[in-house]
């Protein structure tokens, strides 16, 4: 592990820092391990939404640690060897990066979206479509 104050933190200080749930602390150990972090820095873009930031030996991507899920790997295949082949396990909104749920977790699984991203209103008592914010145009 680096010596630099960015970098200082354990993993377990780290984990706790951001406010990772006990129960997944385990698994990240262990997948933690598996890649190969030199070092661990707790992260908070604003207080709802802490992280841990790795720093790889290797050189590749920083993992991501966030509550219930860790992102940066840089394939499905680093994924099952870190963390075997029954994880939930998908591409993540990282470009060109996979991310791994934890035990515990709130991971949503991801649906198709929708490519109609047009709203219609619904139909006034008078029988004239309403507009989106509820208005109607004969009436009102």
């Amino acid at each position: 592990m680096s010596t630099s104050d960015e970098l200082s933190d354990s993993l377990h200080g780290a984990l706790s820092k951001a406010r990772i749930p006990a129960e997944n602390h385990e698994f990240i150990q262990r997948i933690t391990a598996a890649i190969g972090i030199a070092g661990y820095r707790a992260m908070a873009v604003d207080s709802s939404k802490p992280y841990v930031l790795t720093t790889r030996r290797d050189g590749q991507a920083a993992l991501h640690i966030h509550y219930g899920f860790t992102n940066g790997f840089t394939s499905e295949d680093e994924i099952v060897r870190a963390a075997g082949q029954g994880v939930e396990r998908q591409e993540s909104s990282r470009r060109g990066t996979w991310y791994v749920a934890h035990p515990l977790t709130k991971v949503a699984p991801r649906g198709e979206r929708s490519r109609d991203v047009r709203r219609e209103g619904g139909f006034c008592s008078c029988g004239m479509q309403l507009s989106v914010s509820g208005v109607c145009g004969s009436c009102d």
